[in-house]
């Protein structure tokens, strides 16, 4: 299965390293324009590319898997409607799949946001699997036109007919229709910007020697393949972008907030709003007005193309390309209006988390560590010198991603370097300030088992907290993974072995044996990894969902697999569906799928190829299983066969 996934792996890689190659060269041809020394351009192209790749590559990710998962559209609607509709479970008439999804949402919960062993990552992964199969059986039945065979379906089906489903179907034919209008969109920013990337080449590769001294035969042969990659890129990212947009309602949002404040006489909000949109629209006006100024003043690759229409190049191309613009810089954008709105509704600001953060750090540090690990030579100079050229680096990666639009006829250079940096700045505060992810949500689950009696109240709270964060949008924006950080540890890497190694001879002097470090632990520590929780398995009794759901899950797995795999004979998968369906225990499901690949000779052995098999016996009985400790670690040890 990874070898099938190499050629999707191989354009991947492609496609990021095309959308890196417009914003490289924008930052390269910016920087030159503003500064003609060469090294100093090549430094704006090398910080660009290194800090926005990872968040191209996983905008790419995103594009291609709306475009090529599975009923994406369905599934993301889906969960939109779980998370707004989403029905108080202890109400008679809530059907049994709200009450079954609770109870596995709670489960995923209980490992939080922490570093867990093996075997809790293992847990984990399950947990995760049978959630996300749990919101794509939802999602069928939410857009399905009949009621399924089992009691389950039916009484999902009839609670749905009553709360809206004929209205989220018609929501999803309007969704499909948008985003075919967005496809064509994206395509039409994909050719232009294709188009202008020759452009853009031909201006940098003129004032660099090595280029500069190539043939005028030659060239096409290299800028015509970096065109094609950089234009179907660009088309792939604008798709994400748009998509998004009109996922996540964007605006709307936008306008809600604005309203919500103006009504309750805060201004802050709005004024903030106000002046992101007005940044936004004034970049990409710049943006629009560079390629205008590429494209006018660079001679084009062919012949031909100087005989184009001037409004293709200098009318069409900047309007697509300023509309391409507009939508990443508001989408963007919109995750710092947020991050901005909940620092003004926070209890403490900023500073005084800051200075909570450090006295707490100090108390950890003197609880934790001996004087002699307190005093480390190595880990004080990785202090001193890691973190301030962290921050030279990424003032150097907003300078450069300034200059992608400071080349605007009738505008300063500066003056529109400065408004992309700005622009940048505010996109990328939280680089800066951390996004605390539903920071009130966790402290009120932190203090909940305080309480034996919790009020229902507290209760529907603490649901929708959990739903929020499991359903709401993500944020794709994010520089956690930065090239630059990457390979200042790997520069470092001689050092960080130096205080590891300080940390565990000094920590072999504490009296406690839990505060004396392994050297793989001192290593992890100066890594600013935090130390592996090891989570107990999670108890027999601990509640999961009920039978009826592992009869709907192993049907629907069933199915899933014969979709993937449709050359497959599908009759006795069909007929062992038909009888998981009238079965009403996971001990009975477990016997009938065991029964099923038992039979080592005759005509029915023949009729399952090897891969389906192996899907019965080790991904359908794991799936199936709950999380006791016995059947975990059985589960456990059938997929490492399996890997194996």
């Amino acid at each position: 299965m990874k070898i099938k996934k190499i050629p999707y792996y191989l354009a991947l890689l492609l496609l990021t390293s095309g959308a890196s190659l417009i914003l490289g060269f924008l930052s390269f041809g910016g920087m030159f324009a503003l500064w003609p020394v060469l090294p100093v351009a090549f430094a704006a192209f090398t910080l660009s590319v290194a800090y926005e790749g990872e968040i191209y590559l996983q905008n790419i990710k995103g594009s291609l898997n709306k475009l090529l998962k599975f009923n994406h559209t369905e599934r993301q609607l889906a969960k939109t409607y779980l998370l707004e509709n989403f029905p108080d479970t202890a109400d008679e008439s809530c059907p049994q799949f709200f009450k079954d999804y609770e109870a596995q949402l709670a489960l995923w919960h209980q490992f939080g946001h922490k570093r867990l062993d093996k075997h809790g990552r293992a847990q984990q992964k399950k947990v995760e699997k049978t959630l996300r199969d749990m919101e794509k059986w939802f999602a069928v039945q939410l857009f399905s036109n009949t009621p399924g065979q089992t009691a389950y379906e039916q009484e999902l089906y009839q609670w749905l007919g009553e709360h809206g489903q004929g209205e989220w179907q018609s929501r999803l034919t309007t969704r499909a229709s948008t985003f075919k209008a967005v496809k064509a969109f994206s395509l039409l920013a994909g050719l232009f910007m294709g188009l202008g990337t020759t452009y853009l080449l031909m201006e940098a590769f003129t004032v660099i020697p090595f280029f500069a001294a190539l043939s005028l035969s030659t060239l096409p042969l290299l800028i015509l393949p970096m065109a094609t990659i950089a234009g179907a890129a660009y088309g792939l990212l604008t798709y994400n972008a748009v998509t998004d947009m009109i996922t996540n309602q964007t605006l709307s949002n936008w306008y809600a907030k604005i309203r919500e404040n103006i009504k309750k006489g805060h201004v802050f909000i709005p004024v903030t709003a106000g002046i992101l949109v007005v940044l936004a629209l004034a970049l990409t006006i710049c943006t629009a007005g560079t390629w205008w100024t590429v494209a006018k003043e660079t001679r084009p690759l062919f012949t031909w193309m100087g005989k184009m229409p001037g409004f293709i190049m200098g009318i069409i191309n900047p309007l697509i390309t300023g509309l391409s613009a507009v939508v990443f810089n508001l989408e963007n954008t919109s995750e710092s209006l947020t991050m901005i709105e909940e620092e003004t509704q926070a209890e403490d600001n900023l500073f005084t988390r800051k200075w909570k953060a450090f006295k707490e750090g100090v108390a950890a540090l003197t609880n934790n560590e001996n004087w002699l690990q307190i005093v480390n030579p190595f880990r004080l100079l990785l202090k001193i010198t890691v973190m301030p050229l962290r921050i030279l680096l990424f003032f150097g990666h907003l300078i450069s991603i300034g200059v992608t639009a400071d080349r605007v006829p009738g505008v300063s250079q500066v003056v529109s370097a400065l408004l992309g940096i700005i622009s940048e700045g505010f996109e990328d505060a939280h680089y800066f300030i951390p996004h605390e992810h539903s920071h009130h949500e966790h402290s009120h689950h932190e203090h909940e088992h305080e309480h034996e009696h919790e009020h229902e109240h507290d209760k529907q709270a603490h649901r929708k907290a959990l739903l929020k964060e499991r359903l709401g949008a993500g944020h794709g924006h994010s520089h956690d993974l930065d090239l630059p950080t990457r390979l200042l540890k790997l520069t470092f890497a001689p050092v960080y072995f130096l205080a590891a190694a300080w940390d565990y001879c000094a920590s072999q002097k504490n009296a406690e044996s839990a505060l004396r470090l392994t050297p793989i632990r001192a290593w992890e520590k100066q890594m600013g990894l935090e130390a592996e929780d090891k989570m107990p398995p999670l108890p027999a009794d601990a509640k999961q969902p009920s039978p009826e759901w592992q009869v709907e899950h192993a049907v629907y797995r069933i199915e899933r697999h014969m979709q993937k795999n449709p050359h497959i004979k599908c009759g006795r998968l069909t007929n062992l569906q038909e009888d998981l369906g009238k079965l009403d225990s996971v001990e009975a499901i477990e016997r009938r799928i065991s029964n099923e690949t038992k039979t080592p000779h005759g005509p029915r052995f023949f009729d399952l190829n090897p891969r389906t098999v192996t899907f019965l016996q080790e991904e359908l009985m794991s799936r199936i299983q709950g999380l006791s400790a016995e059947a975990f670690i059985g589960s456990e040890e059938r997929t490492s066969r399996a890997a194996i």
